[in-house]
């Protein structure tokens, strides 16, 4: 077992442990300096199970001090991506390079990174500051070192006071505080974290997201994030990897993934979105059914062409709004509250929408199953992606 997680945490050059971490700020590309060269590299990998192929040829650059997320459904190879970095399930073919280093045969070991699991792996029979020395203890480190240097992460998480608890004796969230200060023990040049909220429960998630985020700002280590939670990932990272079957499907900013999405996968996905199948027509329009859409994407395709046509439910606004666009007549057939927004699906001219009102709207409007309202489709809110018939 030690053995195990020995391998989990890579041997790192530690900082004076009596002086302040120093920060890996990502080097800065204003001005005419030349762009720094990226800290991860994964080239052209490709991972298999058998006949299953878990990883395609995926290619990723990853910033130093970039906080990067791996988002996508089950099985999609994000997590078999992170542990073929990790060197955890090396690679079939390509190439992995850290900091300038070819890491791409290298055993864990001699990898520099920290990880944190689901599971937190915390050893049981172990206080807290013990769990969290237990890597420096491991490379040999004189115990001045070890228990200045535990104190001061203790001091980071906001765990001081628990130091000579043991894991059991700690709520959830305590525990992964525990688990993020072992892996950044040996100040590695990279932190993997392998879904570490899911197991959580939601206030609790969404306090934790915000600490690992001001963590890493703080420290400014290069940081890869698994996760399968939408907001998680655009809340957290300074950009999206999104998956599916293997390969990459987008990388990007969250503002760019969520408003610009490059496939209809990646539309669906991150977050709500109405999909009906449409054929563009003449004079920048698509037509659904019976009903002709607005929509500035259409002019830069042939009219005839399927298309899916989507909108984001929070798009689709009521027409008392001062946004131009198609007109819709629209009929409520049910309302989902949700607090502070409201989910209600519609029937707009023969078409079923979903549209997404704040509390305050839904109020106005007096909106319940039955009501009849108008809404609003601003023509550059509307997507379209290739449709196959």
């Amino acid at each position: 077992m030690g053995a195990t997680l020995r391998r989990q945490v890579g041997p790192a050059q530690l900082t004076r442990v009596d002086t302040p971490v120093a920060p890996r700020i990502m080097a800065s590309a204003a001005g005419n300096a030349p762009a720094a060269a990226p800290y991860l590299v994964v080239e052209r990998v490709t991972k298999r199970f058998g006949s299953f192929v878990a990883l395609d040829d995926v290619s990723l650059t990853v910033g130093r001090g970039e906080f990067v997320c791996f988002l996508g459904p089950s099985g999609c190879g994000k997590t078999t991506l992170l542990r073929a970095i990790a060197g955890l399930d090396p690679q079939d073919r390509g190439r992995i390079i850290q900091g300038g280093r070819d890491i791409s045969a290298l055993p864990p070991a001699a990898r520099d990174f920290g990880i944190v699991f689901q599971s937190y792996a915390l050893f049981p029979n172990m206080t807290v500051s013990a769990n969290v020395g237990y890597g420096l203890v491991s490379l040999g480190r004189r115990r001045e070192e070890v228990e200045a240097r535990v104190r001061e992460l203790l001091t980071l998480v906001g765990l001081a006071d628990q130091a000579w608890k043991y894991p059991a004796q700690l709520s959830g969230g305590q525990q992964q505080r525990v688990a993020l200060a072992r892996a950044i023990a040996t100040d590695p040049g990279l932190l993997l974290l392998d879904e570490p909220l899911s197991a959580l429960d939601a206030l609790v998630r969404a306090h934790l997201r915000e600490e690992i985020k001001a963590l890493q700002r703080r420290l400014g280590i290069t940081t890869i994030m698994v996760t399968h939670d939408q907001e998680e990932a655009l809340s957290i990272a300074d950009r999206v990897v999104v998956m599916n079957r293997g390969r990459i499907e987008q990388v990007g900013s969250p503002d760019a993934v969520y408003r610009h999405p490059d496939t209809l996968f990646v539309a669906g996905f991150v977050g709500r979105m109405n999909t009906l199948p449409g054929v563009v027509a003449e004079g920048g329009a698509v037509r659904v059914g019976e009903v002709r859409i607005a929509a500035d994407a259409a002019s830069s395709m042939a009219a005839g062409s399927p298309v899916q046509v989507c909108m984001r439910p929070e798009d689709v606004l009521p027409a008392d709004t001062r946004h131009a666009g198609t007109r819709l007549a629209a009929t409520v057939r049910g309302i989902e509250y949700l607090g502070s927004i409201a989910r209600a699906a519609l029937d707009a001219q023969g078409l079923p929408l979903t549209v997404e009102v704040q509390d305050t709207a839904l109020r106005r409007l007096q909106l319940r199953p039955g009501t009849t309202i108008e809404v609003v489709v601003p023509p550059d809110r509307v997507l379209l992606f290739p449709r196959q018939v």
